[in-house]
């Protein structure tokens, strides 16, 4: 595991200022690397040593009469949410409906992952080792988690528990592990702009 999220991206996902879709792809990343879990940690410390040093501001009248109305918080931790039946094995999609597998090109298959509040189109791609992709680019952003198996183009090799975060300046061709395969949970803005003669006959057929 060796490609992370850009400081920016994973400050903005600690604050919550992320698109639903976009944070998802980020949770996912986070639910399965560790580093990026201390990483994460480490800025949630940062922020609350930043809370420290703010000059403390008077209580509202009423503040005590809020706190005796609010409801107990509970004693014990809750549990952590299983992953639902074919996920892959991520929790963080518990809470969210999965649509069924479906081909979307020789030996790649996709299902859908309905994020309601989201402007991010989300879904867990699936490609059968040494699979090609054709080349393409995109009009936004492409963010990746890779959950199992990996792939390489031009920007590099992604393994289990890597994350890609590739935007509109980015073009590549992607070539699935050749043993492992790869299995893989996406975000993507805007649209993909496949090149090449073959890639400008797929065009119509292919909707990301």
């Amino acid at each position: 595991m060796s490609h992370r999220p850009s400081d920016e991206t994973l400050a903005a996902f600690a604050a919550g200022r992320l698109d639903e879709g976009l944070a998802l792809v980020v949770a996912a990343h986070v639910e399965i690397n560790p580093q990026t879990r201390r990483d994460l940690a480490d800025i949630d410390a940062l922020s609350g040593a930043f809370l420290d040093e703010i000059e403390p501001e008077p209580m509202g009248v009423d503040a005590r009469s809020l706190s005796i109305a609010m409801p107990p918080r509970p004693a014990e931790r809750p549990k952590r949410p299983a992953a639902p039946h074919d996920a892959a094995g991520l929790a963080v999609l518990a809470p969210y409906t999965l649509g069924r597998w479906q081909s979307v090109g020789r030996g790649v298959a996709l299902r859908r992952v309905e994020v309601p509040s989201s402007e991010a189109r989300v879904f867990m791609l699936r490609a059968q080792p040494g699979t090609r992709l054709p080349a393409h680019r995109h009009t936004g952003a492409e963010w990746t988690t890779i959950v199992a198996g990996a792939y390489q183009h031009e920007y590099g090799r992604y393994a289990a528990g890597d994350f890609d975060e590739a935007d509109d300046r980015h073009a590549h061709t992607p070539v699935v592990d050749p043993r492992e395969g790869c299995t893989c949970i996406v975000a993507l803005t805007g649209n993909v702009r496949f090149e090449g003669m073959i890639g400008r006959l797929l065009q119509p057929f292919v909707r990301l």
